[in-house]
């Protein structure tokens, strides 16, 4: 029998207990978001996609057949809904990586002390803390950007194995595929990003020409970190969001793409998806007071 740490929390929402219910979206809905956001690159995008994927989850629970853990369960779903839902405005455009390298080189900026508005009665660590922030944003918008140059099963290969570790039997269960088949898209995909990140991100090799701190201007100008920074700022609001640095040039060795993927801040919804949810499930599930 599998070991299942959500057994008990699965078998009271078949019961239909409203705790439970509300229980397994709170614990679930950050874990969804967090490869929807990853997958899509919109935070917009991750949210409907979000709430879709775990509307679904709750109203198929009574076909789960216990032939995997839970979490695997959902996160095959959660693979079916993000592979066939319609392509967003940034994957329309068919980046690639060479299309990526251009604009690297094209749009770097040596000096973005313009950028950051100051005045005499701002302290410098005020200063420090405003292009802190703007770098840790250009750091995601542009690492999640370039996994839209992978196609989507590669990409959803590379976040569940390299990202979020899972097993090749649990990865090839959730995208329906042999173990080794799953390994194969992972070692394909993972050696992408690396020969691609390990020639132009200075986040794997400090040597590498692109600096985070030299794209805030153009990442700000084309509106490309703002979609961020709203939800950043909506989690501020809510007393949600948790400091985090950016990461820096590394110094004594050179660090694997999956660590940049790795430390990022954990973004959520803007706000808590379970009422929407259950006005959507309504009379398709029982949200009964039990």
């Amino acid at each position: 029998m599998i070991d299942d740490p959500h057994l008990s929390l699965l078998e009271n929402c078949l019961q239909g207990k409203t705790k439970a219910l509300e229980e397994l979206i709170q614990f679930f809905q950050p874990k969804v978001f967090a490869l929807a956001l990853k997958f899509l690159w919109n935070p917009e995008d991750a949210e409907d996609a979000t709430q879709e994927i775990l509307v679904k989850v709750i109203t198929n629970l009574g076909g789960f057949r216990k032939e995997s853990k839970l979490s695997t369960w959902i996160y095959k779903i959660a693979n079916n809904h993000l592979i066939n839902v319609k392509k967003s405005k940034l994957e329309t455009k068919q980046i690639h990586f060479r299309s990526i390298r251009e604009e690297l080189h094209r749009t770097q900026y040596s000096n973005n002390s313009a950028f950051i508005e100051t005045s005499d009665s701002l302290a410098d660590l005020d200063t420090q803390n405003k292009l802190s922030n703007m770098v840790l944003h250009v750091q995601v918008a542009c690492t999640y950007a370039m996994l839209q140059s992978l196609t989507r099963k590669y990409r959803m290969a590379y976040l569940l194995g390299e990202v979020f570790s899972i097993s090749s039997e649990e990865g090839g269960y959730v995208m329906g595929i042999r173990p080794d088949s799953f390994r194969q898209l992972l070692s394909r995909s993972r050696n992408q990003l690396e020969q691609f990140l390990g020639k132009e991100c200075s986040l794997t090799n400090k040597n590498n020409p692109c600096q985070c701190k030299n794209r805030i201007r153009y990442a700000s100008k084309v509106g490309r970190i703002r979609s961020y920074l709203n939800l950043s700022e909506q989690m501020k609001k809510d007393g949600r969001w948790n400091e985090i640095k950016p990461l820096l040039p590394e110094t004594t060795k050179i660090r694997k793409a999956a660590d940049v993927f790795r430390n990022q801040p954990t973004f959520l919804p803007k706000k808590n998806q379970l009422e929407n949810i259950r006005t959507l499930l309504n009379n398709s599930f029982p949200f009964s007071a039990r």
